[in-house]
């Protein structure tokens, strides 16, 4: 949302160009006006301010003040300057500040203020544009990109389903990774085994980084090759052969190649980094390439070989063949690992009190089978899990206290490997509908409570400071946000709500009360009786005077 701020020691002005502006309806703009430069400095010390629309001549600050004390708070704010004299000097001085987007005569009209203020939002939509600061983004993402590329090396492991792949190529090429979406890639595992010397994390980070330098070094020479770290001790490897390997020799030959380079490197890659770093490491390499959405069940395979051969702690050296017997291994940890999944996404979707949760919990219904695993391991870990993600669900809705009323949660306690696994299904079934149904309820009242207090405060603030920004505050929300869950919930906006409730307060005023004009504007937030009698005329179709007159001369005529 952009914000105006209009800035003029005489109300009738401000006043003028507020509506005019608040008429105008720019798209995602609040106009805020204040009568002069120190209220101007509380909006600018409270919100972010995108344009001032400012008068030159004003007592206590003048304009050019005021521009040194915006320009001090929000230095990207594009000043427009208005006066009604031709006044060389302040416009000579104001050309010169790269701040001042333009200077005007008041004399030059509405049309040609509105023209200059539009002119002036394309200008910061010009400077906000990615095109524009595509200088500045090439010279600062060589610094990100490592970082960049270890995220999205480590998403590729958690991705499910085959829209997360449609736009890998993308990807790859917004963060310049030498991969190619298309082919498949060779994984590999590089694990530390002893530390030697280095205790602390620090060192131990720093070791895990210059390992897999090492790797990318020596396989760099004919592959394609990328390394993460993937935990604390354990880095994950991507390899493909390099473009032109391929070109030369083709995609069966160069992947042949390829592979007997990277299985004739990894010694040298142990012997380096024992020599160099004085580090024992492990390395567990796939005997063949796969897809990218084959990726996580390959490497949690090679993650398990580690631990499934013998020799613990010692330096291994492995060609895993992850199609053939040795995938069985892998069963437990392939469950697991989609189980984690499925229960994270279905914790996400009963906190939005979505009835999405479902297909989540059904999915991990049939991962684990009807009668649950045999494998007894399995089975606790799995009821560990999803008793894991039941109780945090339930704190962060913040049902702990309702749970205890309302829905026993005791009898997870009291699972094991015997419990019949259709009793503990329907348990979690149970548990997961009622948590969905009461933070539908929760939802409901925290919106319902969140109208209340903004049409509370619109009503006992007709006569103040009644902008998106402030009533935004006042909730706790984005003004842009609120603006548009207002309009969703209620049908209407709240301008229009503000306009009902100031006509529904002057009426009672009108009627109820004796007071003079100028008072009723003054308690309605006008600074103008004659805006009110504009206002009020527009809404009820005849003057405040005549809505008095005609309805007490009504009222005397039926007694």
């Amino acid at each position: 949302m952009r914000r105006m701020l209009i800035v003029d020691d005489e109300p009738l002005i401000a006043d003028g160009l507020y509506t005019f502006f608040a008429k105008a309806d720019i798209e995602d703009m609040e106009i805020l006006k204040v009568y002069s430069a120190k209220q101007a400095l509380e909006w600018l010390d409270t919100v972010k301010v995108d344009i001032v629309l400012s008068d030159i001549c004003m007592p206590g600050m003048d304009g050019m003040q005021l521009i040194q004390e915006i320009v001090d708070r929000w230095p990207r704010c594009k000043v427009i300057l208005l006066t009604g004299h031709n006044e060389f000097e302040y416009a000579h001085q104001a050309i010169r500040n790269p701040c001042v987007a333009d200077y005007l005569l008041k004399t030059e009209g509405m049309e040609k203020i509105r023209e200059t203020v539009e002119q002036t939002l394309k200008q910061i939509a010009r400077e906000n544009d990615f095109r524009y600061q595509a200088e500045w983004f090439q010279e600062k993402m060589p610094k990100a990109l490592p970082q960049l590329q270890r995220q999205l090396l480590l998403d590729l492991l958690k991705r499910r389903g085959a829209k997360a792949w449609m736009n890998l190529q993308e990807e790859f090429d917004a963060i310049r990774l030498p991969f190619r979406a298309e082919l498949a890639v060779l994984p590999m595992l590089l694990r530390i085994e002893e530390w030697g010397s280095y205790e602390s994390q620090s060192d131990q980070r720093l070791l895990c980084y210059a390992a897999a330098n090492i790797a990318e070094e020596l396989l760099g020479d004919k592959a394609a090759v990328k390394v993460a770290e993937l935990d604390s001790r354990s880095l994950v490897c991507y390899i493909q052969p390099h473009a032109g390997q391929l070109q030369q020799h083709g995609l069966e030959q160069g992947w042949e190649r390829t592979i007997r380079f990277v299985m004739g490197t990894l010694e040298s890659i142990q012997q380096s980094c024992r020599d160099c770093l004085r580090l024992s490491v492990s390395i567990i390499a796939a005997n063949q390439a796969v897809q990218w959405g084959g990726l996580q069940q390959s490497v949690n395979r090679l993650g398990l070989a580690v631990f499934d051969s013998p020799g613990h702690g010692m330096e291994k050296l492995m060609r895993l063949d992850i199609t053939g017997e040795t995938a069985g291994l892998s069963l437990r940890q392939d469950k697991l690992a989609a189980a984690e999944l499925l229960l994270e996404h279905m914790k996400q979707r009963l906190l939005e009190g979505s009835d999405d949760w479902m297909c989540s919990f059904r999915q991990w219904v049939e991962i684990t089978g009807e009668g649950g695993p045999d494998d007894p391991f399995l089975r606790l870990r799995l009821l560990h899990g999803i008793a894991d993600v039941s109780l945090r669900t339930v704190q962060e809705a913040g049902l702990s206290e309702e749970a205890g009323r309302e829905h026993d949660l005791a009898p997870m306690l009291h699972f094991n490997i015997h419990t019949r696994w259709s009793d503990i299904i329907a348990f979690y079934r149970e548990t997961c509908q009622w948590i969905v149904l009461r933070r539908r309820d929760s939802c409901r009242l925290d919106e319902s409570h969140i109208l209340m207090n903004i049409h509370h405060y619109i009503k006992q603030h007709l006569d103040g400071d009644l902008s998106l920004t402030r009533i935004a505050q006042e909730v706790s929300l984005n003004p842009s946000y609120l603006s548009r869950w207002y309009k969703k919930v209620t049908g209407r906006g709240i301008s229009d709500y503000i306009l009902e409730r100031r006509v529904e307060k002057s009426k009672e005023l009108l009627l109820g009360t004796t007071l003079r004009m100028q008072d009723i504007s003054g308690q309605l937030g006008f600074s103008d009786q004659h805006y009110f009698f504009r206002f009020f005329k527009k809404a009820v179709g005849c003057t405040p005077q005549e809505y008095r007159d005609q309805r007490k001369g009504a009222a005397e005529t039926k007694m």
